[in-house]
């Protein structure tokens, strides 16, 4: 018979000390395993005694002695030296522990339902960025060999504002023949939207998108077609003079076109079909989802007209100019011997002179720097989401760890070595981890979507962002790092723990040291901070949005809707026939009862700069033309109630309505203009040379801002009554309706209106004047929504980790509680000593975060709009929001700790 070791404990009955001595002697253990297992089966025993049960119960509960050495004696089988061969954990016993994993998770459905959530947001929201910032960023442009491709730029002065992306067409034809510095060099038409009317029998009219390239520019970009061919040389650059004689009037079709109006019938090569009442030569289809680099989304590519004449000269900048350098060639080299043989080509031909060439990358022109810089500072801005998952995981994963020492202990009791318990504890962590990433694969998937339909202006679309072996790499990595994050650590501090220090703590809590109580308050404080630096920041951003939003426009857009109108130059080829169209319909539309005034424009405001021509004034009111003393300015072609339609302010002079068209040429001049050219002088009957003519000013105008941020550039104001020879001006109507109208309906009408007139035009781009204002600022928009959910996120994570970590300490902390009650500590004491800790944990986490904010905020200064990184409103809100909820956080559990009963804590000791 065995004898019980010294120093293993307090005596227990005869009886029970007979079970523990027979149990041992079955299990046959030596020196230490004996006096371990002696002592724990010796802990479970008095605990059975301390609960009120007799000695006869716990035997029969015990069971046969034989029997439970047996177990105990295979359990003790000692794990594999870890260091010696085929000690490593095999496949049939790592699918033991993940089933075992799953069926323990199984039974805490809360816990892990939490664990699985709070990592499917936070890898969800990482994949949905990433796969953004992989299309955008980081892949490179889907053309061959996309790191020799190059942009032209002109340049006329050092400021941002002197350089110019349109170029002249002398300056393509030229360079597109320097062979020995490009393999290809041509151009695409960006200066405006193009498109032709597509017509079809048996079909309603389609406005299609039309990219305008010249011949090489696919060859450029080393894209090939489907179908067919791409532009000869000769259909850009052939005989003949532009805008005299015709050019070659072939076209290339969009795979997606030649699938939605062809039915993908490979014989369309050849076929000829009707583009504004002219006729154009399919000779290609373009591969799917091709699309250019630069402009919008085409639907079909038309050859752009090189030739001298018309508007190709070089004074007209227009055409944009894409570049692949020779093989072997920089940037750098490039530029140098660029610019050393355009200034032979300058002195031999001063007229190619008046501006500096420089080129960039491509690559960086397409995305563009604020954006790139907007996509990086989203990336960092949920890589902390997912940080503040991970700790608050590792926070939950932590307190359970806790209220499972005993079990630990137990096992460990029973002969689990401690890599064996890692192992099981690690993979309770990887099935979480797994079902969040699985999840958080889901939720990535449809936040793609979302991303695109949130603001597609935002994003370029050259490649589209879409889930792909990159993605789901980043995301089964990403995962991977969530599960060192937060199961690994609480696994080692469980295994580690002395099994007998576990089963003596019994009801009392886990065993949690100071050191992982420090560990646990810092994952807060760390929680804390991170919410703070995405709270600052989405409160700089929505800050930043609403000074935006506040920018006065100086127009009218409650209840406007915008439409185009682009009439065939083969069936209006004058001015005068262009004009009565668009009188006539004007004359319609406020005919309608819901109609309150209609007007038409060349450019709609705030819609960027366009059409900047040389305006001049002699004071002494000659008609001479020197060089010096010409201002840029921004030419709008209106019909006489446009102004009346936004309710633009004529602040001095006639309005258009006002004035014969049948007149003198005139012109009415912006605040701006008035005040850069004329000064002093009252502007009102001076003469001024604007739109190659000499015209009368009739009225001064209120300055109307050329984009969302309220940046302002003078303006020039012409009637279409006496410009429509200039060309066949597409213009867009603005039609202001009486409130509570249906836009739908009004839209249809108008519409019903147009077909009346001619039924073969097409009403392209219905939209409200709101929506098309907020298109301008979705960058913005897009920014402050997402950094705002990141913020919400972030502080959501950061209130449930306060929470727990301050629930746990009070659970942990009954007995303490119980026995300062019983002896009658105040309860508003016991309050303040919990609200204490909240408030250090959080303070601390403010102050950590404040430093992280400060930093962040100089970091996305590029983004914010007349705010600035130090803004005290958005530095309040943030401080006082997590402040306040921190505080909330700590307040619930203080609570709760003031209604500990000290008779049952101190009864269940």
């Amino acid at each position: 018979m065995s004898t019980r070791p010294a120093g293993s404990g307090p005596s227990l009955p005869p009886a029970l000390e007979q079970l523990v001595a027979d149990t041992l002697d079955a299990a046959d253990l030596g020196g230490p395993a004996a006096r371990e297992v002696g002592e724990e089966l010796r802990d479970h025993l008095h605990e059975a005694l301390a609960a009120g049960r007799s000695i006869a119960e716990i035997a029969a509960s015990f069971g046969d002695p034989a029997r439970t050495g047996a177990r105990i004696a295979r359990a003790r089988r000692p794990d594999p030296d870890p260091s010696s061969p085929g000690s490593a954990m095999t496949f049939e016993t790592l699918v033991t522990e993940l089933r075992r994993a799953v069926r323990t998770l199984a039974r805490a459905p809360g816990f892990a339902a939490l664990v699985i959530l709070t990592l499917a947001l936070g890898v969800g929201a990482n994949t949905a960025v990433f796969t953004v910032l992989d299309a955008v960023l980081l892949q490179p442009l889907p053309y061959e060999e996309p790191d020799r491709l190059v942009q032209m730029f002109s340049r006329w002065g050092d400021e941002p504002s002197d350089v110019s992306d349109y170029l002249r067409a002398p300056t393509i034809r030229t360079v597109s023949e320097w062979d020995d510095l490009f393999e290809g060099f041509a151009s695409i038409y960006t200066y405006r939207e193009a498109g032709r009317d597509l017509i079809a029998p048996g079909a309603p009219p389609e406005r299609v998108v039309a990219s305008i390239v010249s011949a090489g520019w696919f060859e450029t970009l080393g894209v090939r077609p489907a179908l067919g061919r791409t532009f000869h040389p000769d259909e850009s650059t052939g005989p003949g003079v532009s805008g005299t004689d015709p050019a070659p009037r072939v076209a290339l079709l969009s795979h997606a076109l030649w699938q939605r109006r062809f039915g993908g019938d490979p014989a369309v090569i050849g076929r000829t079909i009707d583009l504004s009442d002219e006729s154009w030569e399919v000779v290609g289809v373009m591969p799917a989802g091709y699309t250019d680099p630069l402009g919008p989304r085409a639907d079909l590519w038309l050859p752009q007209d090189l030739r001298d004449g018309g508007s190709n000269h070089w004074g007209n900048y227009y055409l944009t100019g894409v570049g692949r350098m020779s093989d072997g060639l920089t940037l750098e080299a490039l530029q140098e011997r660029f610019d050393a043989r355009w200034a032979g080509l300058v002195e031999a031909n001063p007229d190619a002179g008046g501006s500096v060439i420089e080129f960039r990358s491509l690559e960086g022109e397409v995305v563009g720097p604020q954006r790139a810089a907007m996509l990086w500072i989203l990336s960092a801005a949920v890589a902390l989401v997912l940080l503040s998952a991970c700790v608050n995981v590792a926070n939950l994963v932590f307190a359970r760890s806790l209220a499972r020492d005993r079990e630990v202990a137990v096992r460990g009791a029973l002969g689990s070595g401690g890599s064996r318990l890692v192992a099981h504890l690690l993979s309770e962590s990887v099935v979480l981890a797994a079902a969040g990433g699985a999840l958080g694969l889901l939720i990535g998937w449809v936040g793609v979507g979302a991303l695109l339909r949130l603001a597609p202006e935002a994003l370029p679309t050259v490649a589209e962002p879409q889930l792909s072996g990159r993605v789901f790499l980043f995301s089964l990595g990403t995962t991977a790092l969530a599960v060192l994050a937060f199961g690994l650590a609480p696994a080692l501090r469980s295994a580690r723990t002395p099994a007998a220090a576990a089963l003596r703590a019994g009801g009392r809590g886990g065993t949690e040291g100071r050191g992982l109580r420090r560990v646990r308050d810092g994952l807060v404080v760390a929680q804390v901070a991170v919410a703070l630096v995405l709270v600052v920041g989405a409160g700089l951003l929505l800050r930043s949005f609403d000074t935006l939003l506040d920018v006065p426009l100086a127009i009218h857009t409650d209840d406007v809707v915008t439409f185009e109108v682009h009439l065939p130059t083969r069936r209006y080829a004058d001015g005068a026939a262009r004009h009565r169209l668009h009188e006539a319909l004007g004359e319609r539309i406020d005919a309608l009862p819901e109609v309150e005034a209609s007007g038409a424009t060349s450019w709609l405001p705030a819609s960027g700069r366009y059409h900047s021509w040389g305006v001049r004034w002699n004071p002494d009111g000659g008609e001479d033309l020197p060089d010096d003393g010409w201002m840029s300015s921004d030419m709008r072609v209106v019909t006489a109630g446009y102004l009346d339609a936004l309710e633009v302010t004529v602040v001095r002079g006639q309005s258009p309505a006002e004035v014969d068209p049948e007149g003198e040429p005139m012109a009415w001049v912006n605040e701006t203009l008035a005040a850069r050219v004329f000064g002093d002088v009252d502007p009102i009957g001076q003469r001024m040379f604007a739109g190659e003519a000499f015209r009368r000013v009739m009225g001064v105008v209120a300055d109307v801002p050329h984009d969302v941020r309220g940046a302002l550039s003078p303006k020039t104001y012409l009637l279409h009554d006496q410009f429509a020879d200039n060309r066949n001006w597409a213009l867009t109507w603005a039609v202001r309706l009486r409130p509570g109208s249906d836009p739908a309906a009004a839209v249809e009408s108008m519409r019903s209106e147009l077909a009346g007139l001619d039924p073969a035009l097409v009403l392209y781009r219905p939209r409200s004047l709101d929506g098309l204002l907020a298109t301008r600022r979705a960058q913005d928009r897009f920014a402050t929504t997402l950094m705002g959910i990141f913020a919400g996120l972030a502080l959501a994570l950061a209130v449930v980790g306060t929470y727990g970590v301050l629930s746990g300490a009070v659970a942990r902390r009954r007995r303490e509680i119980g026995i300062r009650m019983a002896l009658g500590a105040d309860p508003g004491r016991v309050r303040s000593m919990v609200l204490r800790s909240a408030a250090a944990l959080v303070a601390t986490g403010l102050i950590l975060g404040a430093a992280g904010a400060w930093w962040s905020g100089r970091w996305m200064s590029s983004l914010l709009f007349e705010v600035a990184p130090a803004d005290p409103a958005a530095w309040a809100i943030g401080v006082t929001l997590l402040a306040g909820l921190g505080l909330l956080a700590g307040w619930l559990p203080a609570r709760r700790a003031t209604r500990v009963d000290p008779a049952r804590t101190l009864g269940a000791e």
